[in-house]
């Protein structure tokens, strides 16, 4: 099973790039222009990983990390913001956030070892879980 990444900007050439890029490199990439339309993805769908623009319009992406981390603890979470402060910065990463990227990336191969590495993380995690129900039985 491929992972399933969430990609939320609401800069649709952004949203476009990274989803072309995502999908050539193996991943299954959704796209929201808005944190309303994420949370409708996330209650469908499973994610492993979310990239999250911090600066979008009606819900905020360290909002949207919230409500992400409540509804799936799992999801590895990566902001990325054209605009920081050390404020937004160390609240994303208090709300679950593992790491932060600048726009525009100017390596998409870091951004690329961020995520394959926030996969390796999640697929041990899970056969984790599952082997210890397992061992419960």
């Amino acid at each position: 099973m491929n992972d399933k990444i969430l990609i939320v900007d609401d800069e649709v050439e952004i949203l476009n790039s990274l989803k072309i890029f995502m999908e050539f490199h193996g991943f299954e990439a959704e796209v929201a222009q808005s944190a309303k339309e994420a949370l409708r993805l996330l209650e469908t769908q499973k994610f492993t990983i979310a990239l999250l623009d911090i600066n979008m319009p009606e819900m905020n992406g360290i909002e949207l990390l919230q409500e992400i981390k409540q509804m799936d603890f799992s999801v590895q979470v990566i902001m990325i913001t054209a605009y920081t402060s050390f404020d937004k910065t160390l609240k994303s990463l208090q709300y679950g956030a593992i790491d932060y990227v600048l726009k525009p990336i100017e390596d998409m191969n870091v951004l690329l070892e961020l995520i394959q590495e926030s996969s390796r993380r999640v697929k041990r995690w899970r056969k984790v879980l599952k082997d210890s129900v397992f061992l419960k039985k």
